[in-house]
């Protein structure tokens, strides 16, 4: 098997997502697939989609999509964009996710990437002034 097929439909399932989707991801990943990004690190696929409708619950007009890829073996790397509405303002996130598949081209790990600072906690209004000062600072700007 190849990985580009496995691939190819998880891309899709992930960029058509939407929050009556989610039900729909036993069909992709593996039942003990590990799912981490800055805020979780969870194991199986109940866990994974309570992340996904999290996600749905508080940002609006999600959509999600992939920029380019790469395989290696049975790993995937792709680069993406995520968009939607996060309390009323425009939100925007890019990252990188690091994908493991099964000999049944099932995800069994699903590992993402992006800078929660620069790209969330900054649109606070007391913690994002804060952040970007010490990022200044550190930057010797």
């Amino acid at each position: 098997m190849t990985i580009e097929d496995p691939f190819s439909r998880y891309k899709n399932y992930l960029e058509t997502l939407t929050a009556a989707k989610v039900s729909a991801l036993p069909g992709y990943v593996s039942p003990a697939v590990l799912f981490s990004d800055p805020f979780h690190d969870v194991e199986g696929v109940a866990a994974m989609a309570r992340v996904f409708d999290r996600l749905f619950e508080t940002v609006s007009h999600v959509q999600f999509i992939v920029l380019d890829h790469a395989f290696d073996g049975q790993l995937v790397f792709f680069r993406w964009r995520l968009t939607g509405r996060l309390s009323g303002k425009d939100w925007e996130v890019e990252g990188v996710t690091h994908l493991t598949f099964d000999d049944a081209g099932l995800v069994l790990s699903h590992r993402e990437y992006w800078d929660a600072a620069a790209q969330l906690y900054e649109l606070f209004p007391v913690i994002g002034p804060l952040l970007r000062y010490f990022r200044g600072r550190i930057a010797g700007a």
